[in-house]
């Protein structure tokens, strides 16, 4: 989803740079790196300039024409879009959907008021905030693959983020310090970056389900 809001980002105010991209979108210069890569790779004319008056910026001739994205696209797309607007708080997606509209009208506004009549999202706890401190803080270290020492429960931990874990009972940090360990973001009550280096292997969550420490 990123992918796109930048490459909708560069459309409208034709040249950036990294950092400041990096500021725009809460995430690290590296990431915003990758992203750009990722964007030149699928085709998109993406011209970086270096020196003083470097930056990045999309080829001018370049317009989004309504065979970029293909209906499996623009499904996937509003699914996920539809489904993070209902689970989180503070994602309004309709910034999103509204630039979709300006690329093919009826192929987005089918898909909405298809998915809005027949999947319908009610649940009982609705709080999952990915954008309170805490998370910036864990976002910050997962960019940046540092560890971070966290609060539980007004026990310390320090430990390596590995990835959010969304499941039934909420939003969950699945991260790695003596043990393998899922904590309830909801538990966490203070987050901050550390210098500790941590080396180890790790261990996808999917492939480690059964030796996790649960902290709920």
């Amino acid at each position: 989803m990123r992918l796109l809001e930048i490459l909708f980002y560069l459309l409208k105010n034709n040249k950036s740079t990294t950092k400041e991209l990096s500021k725009h979108f809460n995430v690290s210069m590296k990431t915003i790196q990758r992203d750009i890569d990722k964007l030149t790779i699928l085709g998109i004319p993406i011209v970086t300039h270096r020196g003083g008056n470097g930056g990045i910026e999309l080829d001018k001739d370049y317009t989004i024409h309504k065979g970029f994205m293909t209906i499996d696209d623009y499904k996937s797309l509003i699914i996920s879009l539809y489904i993070s607007e209902k689970i989180f708080k503070n994602v309004n997606t309709s910034s999103i959907i509204e630039k979709m509209l300006m690329i093919d009208s009826k192929k987005v506004k089918y898909n909405l008021d298809k998915l809005k009549s027949c999947f319908v999202i009610d649940l009982e706890n609705n709080d999952i905030d990915i954008f309170n401190e805490v998370c910036i803080r864990i976002n910050q270290a997962l960019d940046a693959g540092k560890a971070i020492e966290i609060i539980v429960d007004e026990k310390k931990y320090e430990t390596l983020p590995i990835s959010y874990i969304l499941r039934k009972e909420g939003m969950f940090l699945y991260c790695y310090s003596d043990d393998y360990m899922l904590i309830k973001i909801n538990k966490i009550s203070q987050s901050k970056i550390i210098d500790k280096v941590i080396n180890k292997d790790l261990i996808e969550y999917i492939n480690n389900k059964n030796d996790i420490k649960m902290i709920i």
